[in-house]
């Protein structure tokens, strides 16, 4: 029988964080969530069949920072030292699965030594801006204050007059939510110190350290497709004029026709839409 981790991460929306795992609660599955260490009240979580793990340490996860990096590779290590699971399905707590347990373990029998990672297109400036420089007060992204953005401008444009340059790596970027083998997540935990090197302090590392190794590694010829992120990652995400947008219920004929096997995303005022999506997957 195959063995499935699901690892989470969440931070609010707790209801459909529930929902979520009662959809997923299947003995097949162990089941690992990281809730975010600014949350003061920890919800009462139950699964019946999975066997759920809340990870003890939280991490202060901040957006565009490498603490994101770290609470996924903590997620990583806490499964894997649990045990081989056959893939290990990283997603977020306000994502729901599109298609049934017995489908989505199907599939990856099937398709045994893939690795789902969503790989998107990007210049060559973008990657660069965000990777070659080492950026100040990175856990201040969403920061507004004037003083802390003209700070990390000035420290940008220094670190270009001097010609700093971080690493020599060919750097891609995707889609920070992923399915993969057990033997592609030994090779990041064991390249833990260097993608640190590498990503602390660089910009939203979480969309560039996994599809990075994957590339620079063998893991690359394992790749499911290259053309298509989403596809690439089983994910139907919606991205409209660069903004994620919360699943409707205009969505549920195009979700009914996809092959993937996680939508994202969604918020207790969905309640219609999830229900729709629920029927959907258990028909």
């Amino acid at each position: 029988m195959s063995k499935h981790a699901y690892l989470i991460i969440a931070h609010n929306e707790f209801e459909v964080l529930q929902t979520l795992l009662t959809a997923i609660d299947d003995s097949r599955n162990d089941i690992y969530v990281h809730i975010d260490r600014k949350v003061t009240q920890v919800p009462h979580l139950t699964c019946h069949n999975a066997q759920l793990h809340l990870l003890e340490e939280r991490i202060d996860a901040r957006w565009g920072d490498y603490s994101l990096v770290e609470t996924e590779l903590r997620l990583f290590e806490r499964a894997v030292s649990n045990g081989r699971y056959d893939y290990y399905h990283l997603i977020s707590g306000v994502d729901l699965p599109i298609k049934s347990q017995d489908y989505i373990h199907q599939y990856c029998t099937e398709h045994l030594g893939t690795e789902f990672i969503g790989f998107a297109s990007a210049t060559e400036a973008e990657l660069r801006w965000r990777t070659q420089h080492y950026f100040l007060f990175s856990r201040r992204f969403q920061d507004n204050n004037w003083l802390v953005r003209a700070i990390r401008k000035t420290a940008i444009k220094l670190q270009d007059l001097v010609g700093y340059q971080r690493h020599q790596l060919e750097i891609k970027k995707g889609c920070q939510w992923c399915s993969l083998t057990h033997g592609f997540v030994e090779y990041l935990l064991t390249n833990r110190q260097f993608i640190y090197n590498t990503f602390h302090h660089t910009y939203c590392p979480d969309e560039l350290f996994v599809q990075t190794l994957c590339w620079n590694s063998p893991y690359r010829e394992k790749v499911h497709t290259l053309q298509d992120e989403f596809e690439g990652c089983k994910r139907y995400i919606k991205w409209v004029d660069g903004e994620l947008r919360p699943i409707t219920m205009d969505d549920i004929l195009a979700i009914k026709k996809t092959s993937r096997w996680f939508a994202r995303k969604f918020t207790r005022e969905d309640s219609p839409t999830i229900q729709a999506l629920l029927q959907h997957h258990e028909s």
